[in-house]
């Protein structure tokens, strides 16, 4: 709501106006002062929107007044009311940039126009000023990402840097870090927000202030991609790890209570400069290719490299296989599934297997109980493939094997090994043949990976080890260099471009493609320019 503040020395006057604008619902919070020396004194220790100030006052009048209010709040709009018409008052208003001098007795439908106009202007004012606002939140936020992938070298935009490149003349690292007044050392830790949906390149442009108020420490934040945001914490150095899986939870509610989503967060160990950031990093994002083995809405804490999943084989499942074949044997389908049961609560609380070899043991398990109860039913051996393949957590995966005991009465149902590697590469072709045909529609991991009967985590993996890029990065630089195509070799409209590359997000676009070629896009076609 603006505020107006009405001067007059006859009570009754400003009561008429007063009201003018109740009876119209202008919608003003209204302020009144007597005299200009009243004015005057309340303008200085308050801001006000609109003075509508009488011009003949006893000592201090309205024109003087306005002056006064000049030098203090230049923004204010000023309108002179005044029984006196002469040209020499008129031409002082129109000097001191007053909206209107205004004659009594006062014209209705011309006394509305004026405020209206100064509510108008107020309200276009306030806009230009939130645009500029939002513009510079973006330019922040593109250089924190362009420093944030320089930093951690991982192969992304960073990667592409070449010797000769302008864009290696970056900040020094703590530029991206939170401005915290901690004492003592400063120690950093990260917090990945990981979500399922496409969320960070359409999310509101206040939302990282909000949750940079929200947080309890000096925070910095970076949206990576459509999928993931990180967060830079500045904490104290004796701070317990346990009190970060706390804030991860409360963040995780905080996350789903202003977006209806839900997302998971990977903590990283505490570092204290550029090289140990990148070191924490690569940490999380080995937990974050192994996603599989935590649900979504959970929160991780990245481990020492050597102490992550890998595909190693343990005499305990060995074991427990031979025991389930035996039980099969004789056909004890609930001694079966008790089995099982503990034998998943192995893989739950070890990080040291892969998720290929959980879903092998899965496999083989399954193969047994059809060699034992005679099934040969391949098209039903087909589809529990399928349907294991798919599943993204290892709690899904458990649920996918409990349902095929009900199915067969506590007898499973099958499934396979891993796909050799003339399948991977079958794979891969697969999923690259779908982006340069389908990159201009709303493709995820998610989405692709149900085309090509593999989990997400799973497919992620498979293609990173193929062609040394995450499916995302891969699917981002193939739409970028359309982008960039278009732009060379037709004159359509830029924003038309970014529609026809799978980016409803212009601005989003904007910042994706100059962060990967270093310059915008109207400078790409500029410089293509004859």
């Amino acid at each position: 709501m603006y505020s107006m503040l009405i001067v007059d020395d006859e009570r009754f006057e400003r009561d008429g106006v007063k009201f003018l604008i109740d009876k119209y619902g202008l919608g003003l919070e209204i302020v009144e002062a007597a005299s200009g020396e009243e004015a005057l004194q309340y303008i200085k220790e308050h801001p006000i929107d609109i003075l509508l100030t009488d011009i003949r006052m006893r000592e201090m009048d309205g024109l003087q007044l306005a002056e006064q209010v000049r030098a203090v709040q230049p923004g204010v709009k000023i309108i002179f009311l005044s029984a006196y018409g002469e040209f020499e008052y008129a031409q002082k208003a129109i000097n001191l940039q007053a909206i209107q001098y205004i004659l009594k007795p006062v014209d209705v439908t011309n006394f509305l126009d004026v405020l209206t106009k100064a509510i108008r202007m107020l309200q276009e004012e306030e806009k230009a000023q939130q645009s500029l606002l939002q513009d510079n939140q973006k330019s922040i936020q593109w250089e924190k990402h362009r420093i944030v992938a320089d930093l951690l070298g991982s192969g992304g935009y960073a990667g592409a840097l070449t010797a000769g490149d302008p864009r290696h003349s970056l900040p020094p690292w703590n530029q991206v870090l939170p401005s915290g007044n901690l004492a003592g050392e400063r120690h950093y830790r990260m917090m990945i927000l990981d979500t399922r949906q496409r969320f960070f390149d359409s999310a509101d442009p206040e939302f990282e202030q909000r949750l940079t108020d929200w947080l309890p420490y000096p925070s910095s934040i970076i949206n990576m991609n459509e999928y993931q945001s990180l967060i830079l914490l500045e904490v104290p150095a004796e701070e317990p790890a346990e009190r970060f899986g706390t804030l991860g939870h409360e963040t995780m509610d905080w996350f789903k209570a202003r977006s209806q989503q839900e997302m998971s967060v990977i903590v990283s160990e505490t570092f204290e400069d550029a090289e140990s950031m990148r070191s924490a990093y690569r940490k999380v994002e080995a937990v974050l290719e192994s996603r599989f083995f935590y649900e979504e809405g959970g929160v991780r804490f990245a481990e020492p490299l050597d102490e992550q999943q890998g595909a190693v084989q343990s005499p305990y499942i060995e074991q427990t296989l031979e025991e389930i074949n035996g039980l099969l044997a004789r056909h004890e389908f609930g001694l079966v599934r008790m089995r099982f049961e503990a034998l998943f609560d192995h893989l739950k609380n070890s990080n040291r297997f892969s998720v290929i070899y959980v879903k092998y043991i899965c496999s083989e398990i399954v193969r047994s109980i059809l060699k034992s109860t005679n099934t040969k039913d391949q098209e039903l051996f087909k589809n529990s493939l399928e349907t294991i393949y798919k599943t993204a957590v290892l709690k899904d995966l458990r649920d996918v094997m409990l349902a095929i005991f009900e199915q067969f009465g506590a007898r499973l149902a099958p499934v396979s090994s891993p796909p050799p590697s003339e399948s991977v590469h079958k794979v891969v072709a697969d999923v690259i043949q779908i982006i340069e045909r389908e990159y201009r529609s709303d493709l995820s991991v998610e989405l692709i990976a149900e085309r090509v009967y593999l989990t997400p985590s799973y497919l992620s993996h498979l293609f990173a080890k193929h062609t040394g890029l995450s499916l995302i990065k891969y699917l981002t630089i193939h739409r970028l260099a359309k982008a960039k195509e278009l732009l060379q070799e037709t004159n359509r409209k830029i924003i038309d471009i970014s529609h026809d590359v799978g980016y409803s997000n212009f601005p989003y676009f904007c910042t994706l493609f100059k962060n990967y070629y270093g310059k915008t896009p109207t400078q790409i076609r500029e410089g293509n320019l004859p």
